[in-house]
């Protein structure tokens, strides 16, 4: 049954915290109606990996993903199954055979038949939900925490959460429909709505519907045109705004600016639940099925969405919104229609790419005249994102008079026609990501009406000062343009704009003159302080309502620290991220740095804090306060004279702190943790992720007994650490016990002679998984002191000697007896060129060991003459000249020590 709870019990399932600590891998995969293996098998590899996979051989995609899954315990959600096809099921799993014991997969489906057909042995039923649960649902849901339920309210809440028949999702919808009001009478209505007598469609959903606002009833509509399933990235969101302003379903009153009406309706459909939080991500969104399935019967042919169970042959003379799909020939199949259908085209108000903000592979060609004559003039929304082989448009677009939202997207247009000049309705243009894009038409001035500009990631120089007369622009996106040297002399005359991103266009030296008249402005990416113009960082004090990101850079050219404070950070409540940068212009006052520095402090609201190139000494008392209890990650970078760490371990939220470059530190103890984190409340009790690197003159973590005998020590969340270029620390790890920690990489620490102390306990690193070494010399030499048997639960290591500056590693024979633990499962051995040979005892003892990888080992000649363990499921050989030869297959006087492994990998 739909709405029963089944995808919401495999979420907690999937995010728990101990399932997040039990398996190497995890994937979620929506699948629907179509079980398609390749598709699927294509998004679990990119779940793994993070990487798209552009192959369409089914075979090839799955020896590549049996590669990265082996050896590694995943955990895989295939979520909403509806095949009943045994041999496709078949197919699909054996792309993941390679996964280690105690992988696990979890179907969702509403047919038992699925189940079975898929798994015989583990079957959960889910049984309605009782009325008392589900009554608290509906209380979650349908009272403002603040307010107390009046009895009448409540009364009748309970009848109709028993109408709802123990289904979440309908007491979910109706709970977030009378969210909205505490009149009894209103409730009384809901109650006894003829709505309840409907069987097509969950009733409690249609009384959702029903008693919307129209306005919000059209909004909802329009959103069929996005396919079941669809996952609404963050980015999305808001263009969906733009699409509903483009088609006119936006009706602002009283002087309400569009965006802020398209945003308020956005956020009434999510808390009535016609959104929910997706699945993969936290800030992506989704239609439950059943809210598609009635978004769909409601709008009937109206709106058209193109799959592969959907093809054009189905397009009504009705239709009058109609999404395809990137990548796809959809667009292609619309160009080439019979003129006997051609009508059906003529009254199109959209043509929209899906998805919205995703890249997909290479195009199909497309005659875009011919296109643009079908579709005809009617068209308020057209998007051609991802066409490549676009270079430039025809004349014949200049027919689309009425256009008002226009994405050209990740295209190869050079420039625009004048005849774009003349769309005097266009509200939203986006020409992201067209690389060779070099210029716009100076004729900008003429689109009256455009609020949203996107050109990111383009080849422009300059911008058109006509631009600075777009009086009603909203939105100027401008990230990431490396070839734009400023921005127009006149841009502060856009009074109305809200949002301006230069981020990482860093040919841009400083703002244009008199930023400070741009009252409307609340997300601004940068601010750049030019030579001579310090004093400018004032302006900033005109933007109160300033939020998200913000950069400030040219630190270095402040020579006022009253300046600084009339920018006025410390009351921007709304900006979640703040980098301040300094760039090196010769020496300065170590006083007057950390004045300016003092000034900068920003509001306690604040999650992420990045300070690069800082000159002071020592950071003011507020880089660490625990008044910042929101910080989830902190940059310290290139602050090369400071000479101790702020006292960080007392940001309660702190989840990820990179420390790099701050050549003064000798020394990390007591003072990085801070005097409010005692022996009963810990210093660092969130972070995960710790990098300290190109600190040459660190030699020691120097905490005291106290901290150190801290149960759970002085990082007791800590699951990552990295160290480089750290060339004079002795030791790797704190003499602490960090529970937690997985996984360990060093690199150029060229004096550390271990991981930890000898003396250490030997439970001291109880979880560490995964340990990888980089070019130590010392580390290398000392390596029968290494101690990995006392590591419980080490499965990787990874070695790289060194090869540079004339110096190589002196091993005859790796790895000597006793020096490996027999749990290791994989083992990656690089740029040894002066080994010899592998030690064949000591591999006869390596009995778990499932992936061996040689790498760039040219001296060594042979394979042990014992050979190689036989739990070994695949090894690699590169660029191993001599070892290649002795290992061809079946001719090689080493192939028959290694036969039996089921993957072997060669390349020179």
């Amino acid at each position: 049954m739909g709405g029963i709870g089944k995808t919401t019990l495999a979420q907690l399932v999937y995010k728990d915290s101990r399932v997040e600590k039990h398996f190497d891998l995890k994937a979620w995969v929506t699948v629907s109606e179509e079980f398609d293996v390749l598709q699927i098998t294509k998004r679990i590899y990119k779940e793994a990996t993070s990487q798209e996979c552009q192959t369409d051989d089914v075979f090839v995609l799955q020896t590549k993903l049996n590669e990265v899954l082996r050896g590694q315990r995943f955990l895989f959600v295939l979520d909403d199954v509806w095949n009943e096809n045994y041999g496709q099921w078949d197919s699909l799993k054996s792309g993941f055979q390679s996964g280690a014991g105690g992988s696990t997969i979890i179907v969702t489906t509403r047919s038992k038949d699925v189940a079975l057909t898929m798994c015989k042995r583990v079957m959960h039923e889910l049984e309605l939900v009782s009325d008392e649960d589900c009554w608290r649902i509906f209380e979650k849901h349908a009272f403002d925490d603040s307010a107390e339920a009046t009895a009448k309210l409540k009364e009748i809440g309970r009848k109709i959460v028993e109408r709802c028949k123990g289904l979440p999702l309908a007491v979910k919808s109706v709970a977030g429909l009378l969210r909205t009001t505490s009149n009894a009478k209103e409730w009384e209505k809901i109650l006894k709505s003829d709505v309840w007598l409907k069987n097509d469609i969950v009733p409690a959903l249609w009384l959702s519907y029903h008693f919307l606002p129209p306005v919000l009833k059209r909004c909802f509509v329009y959103c069929s045109i996005f396919p079941k399933d669809y996952e609404f990235e963050e980015s999305d969101m808001e263009k969906i705004t733009w699409l509903w302003m483009a088609e006119g379903l936006l009706t602002p009153e009283d002087g309400e600016i569009m965006e802020d009406v398209g945003e308020a309706y956005l956020q009434a459909l999510i808390s009535r639940s016609f959104f929910q939080q997706s699945s993969r991500k936290k800030s992506g969104m989704v239609m439950h099925d059943l809210v598609h399935d009635l978004a769909m019967f409601i709008s009937g042919e109206f709106c058209f969405s193109c799959g592969d169970s959907n093809d054009l042959s189905n397009l009504g003379t009705k239709s009058c919104h109609l999404s395809y799909r990137k990548g796809s020939d959809d667009l292609m199949k619309l160009g080439a229609v019979s003129q006997s259908r051609e009508k059906k085209l003529m009254s199109l108000r959209t043509l929209l790419a899906l998805p919205l903000s995703r890249d997909y592979p290479p195009d199909m060609p497309i005659s875009l005249h011919e296109l643009f004559l079908k579709v005809g003039g009617c068209l308020r929304v057209l998007s051609l994102s991802c066409f490549r082989k676009i270079t430039e448009l025809p004349d014949s677009i200049g027919n689309m008079k009425y256009l008002r939202y226009l994405d050209l997207s990740r295209t190869s247009i050079k420039e625009l026609p004048d005849s774009i000049c003349t769309f005097y309705n266009l509200q939203t243009l986006l020409l992201s990501l067209c690389f060779r894009l070099v210029r716009l038409p100076t004729r900008l001035a003429a689109l009256v009406n455009l609020r949203h500009l996107d050109v990111s990631s383009t080849s422009l120089k300059e911008l058109p000062d006509s631009i600075c007369t777009l009086y009603n622009l909203q939105t100027l996106l401008l990230s990431e343009c490396e070839d734009l040297e400023r921005l127009p002399t006149r841009l502060a005359a856009l009074v109305n704009l809200r949002h301006l991103d230069i981020s990482d266009s860093y040919r841009v030296k400083e703002m244009p003159p008199q930023m400070c008249k741009m009252k409307s402005l609340q997300r601004l990416s940068d601010f750049v302080l030019g030579e001579n113009d310090g004093g400018r960082i004032k302006e900033l004090g005109e933007f109160p309502l300033l939020e998200g990101r913000l950069r400030i850079s040219g630190l270095e050219y402040i020579v006022d620290v009253r300046d600084v404070l009339e920018a006025n950070l410390k009351d921007k409540e709304f900006l979640r991220e703040l980098i301040l940068e300094w760039k090196w212009i010769g020496m300065r006052s170590s006083q007057l740095e950390r004045e300016v520095l003092e000034a900068l402090e920003p509001h306690t609201s604040l999650k992420q804090l990045r300070i690069w190139g800082y000159r002071g000494t020592i950071f003011p008392d507020w880089v660490g306060h625990e008044s910042f209890c929101n910080m989830v990650q902190v940059d310290l970078k290139w602050c090369a004279y400071v000479c101790m760490l702020p006292p960080l371990g007392q940001l309660s939220s702190l989840r990820r702190l990179e420390i790099v470059g701050l050549n003064g530190v000798v020394s990390i103890g007591n003072e990085f943790c801070g005097s409010s984190s005692t022996t009963t409340n810990h210093p660092f009790t969130s972070l995960e992720y710790l990098e300290i690197s190109d600190i040459p003159s660190w030699e020691e973590w120097s905490f005291s007994s106290d901290r150190l005998g801290q149960e759970g020590g002085v990082f007791p969340s800590l699951t990552e650490l990295r160290l480089e270029g750290c060339w004079n620390l002795i030791v790797g790890l704190p003499d602490c016990h960090i529970p937690s920690l997985k996984s360990i990489e060093i690199a150029f620490c060229h004096e550390m002679m271990g991981l930890y102390r000898q003396e250490m306990d030997n439970n001291a690193f109880p979880s560490l998984q995964s340990i990888s070494i980089h070019r130590c010399k010392k580390f290398w030499e000392n390596r029968m002191k290494w101690g990995l048997e006392r590591l419980p639960s080490l499965m990787k290591l990874y070695l790289v000697g060194i090869e540079m500056d004339g110096e190589v590693d002196e091993v005859d024979s790796f790895p000597e007896e006793g020096l490996l633990p027999t749990t290791l499962t994989d083992l990656s051995i690089e740029c040894f060129s002066k080994l010899k040979g592998l030690n064949g005892r000591t591999f006869q003892h390596l009995t778990s060991l499932q992936n061996l990888t040689i790498d760039c080992c040219r001296g060594l000649e042979c394979l042990p003459q014992e050979g190689l363990p036989l739990s070994l499921s695949c090894l690699r050989i590169i660029r191993c000249p001599l070892l290649e030869q002795r290992c061809q297959r079946e001719t090689g006087e080493d192939w028959p020590k290694i036969q039996h492994i089921p993957n072997i990998v060669q390349f020179s």
